[in-house]
């Protein structure tokens, strides 16, 4: 049994022994009343008896309620604790679904460690992958050159330009500040005619832009351009995260 039962139970024994008692008092002032043993006026014994049950009432009526407002409030906190554990569990089960999904872009992505490829293969291999996986357009990989500390190309997916996308250095252009900053840049709305995506229908330019770098001990070996008519999610920014250093030891060989 709870305890609110417990105290509710003995609210009501201690109500009617008081009760008991009150009338048994009532009875005996009566028949001395009747009997003529006590002289004087018995009006203020009965006011002060009618007076305490009636605060006995009151008494137990608070006492009731209170315990009513108790069980609404310990309810609530059940109720609390309950939401709470549930939303613990949900998101136990996003992380563990996120994880999931992170170890299966990971093997779709990356390249097999025994695949033979050279770099531009290797860069290509990568945008592809990723093309498949996501709603990408058109990628570009560029990647730096430890002689001149220039960004060059080295990997393209559906690039259909004339002329070859331009090198750059560390700090120039939006992928040189991200080479600099070594930070995601994720654009919802990019410059006019930054990228053009040709097909046998004429040309559209993708309103989403993702710029990531790859780094190698706190170096920028190579910057990932991605362009999609969707808005890149979270997942794939983390991806690239988690798999920068991976792709930083691969191009270092290459």
């Amino acid at each position: 049994m709870s305890r609110l039962k417990t105290n509710k139970i003995f609210a009501f024994i201690a109500l009617a022994i008081e009760l008991a008692v009150l009338f048994v008092l009532f009875g005996k002032i009566r028949n001395l009343e009747l009997s003529n043993q006590i002289e004087g006026s018995y009006n203020a014994i009965y006011i002060l008896i009618i007076v305490a049950v009636v605060f006995a009432l009151i008494i137990f009526i608070l006492l009731i309620s209170n315990k009513v407002s108790t069980d609404d409030i310990y309810s609530g906190k059940l109720t609390q604790i309950d939401e709470a554990k549930s939303k613990d569990r949900s998101s136990k089960i996003e992380t563990e679904e996120e994880t999931s999904n992170m170890e299966y872009y990971l093997n779709k992505i990356l390249p097999k460690e025994n695949a033979k490829l050279d770099l531009v293969k290797y860069t290509e291999k990568i945008l592809n992958n990723i093309a498949k996986e996501f709603d990408i357009v058109q990628g570009l990989f560029f990647v730096k050159e430890k002689k001149t500390g220039m960004f060059n190309i080295a990997g393209k997916y559906a690039y259909f330009g004339e002329e070859q996308p331009k090198s750059f250095k560390s700090g120039e252009t939006l992928s040189g500040q991200v080479a600099k900053n070594k930070t995601t840049l994720n654009l919802k709305e990019i410059p006019e005619d930054y990228v053009t995506i040709l097909s046998g229908l004429g040309s559209s330019s993708p309103n989403n832009l993702l710029l990531i770098p790859i780094i190698l001990n706190d170096e920028t070996v190579g910057v990932i351009e991605l362009a999609s008519f969707k808005k890149f999610g979270k997942i794939i920014i983390e991806l690239f995260e988690s798999i920068s250093d991976k792709i930083g030891k691969e191009l270092i060989k290459l």
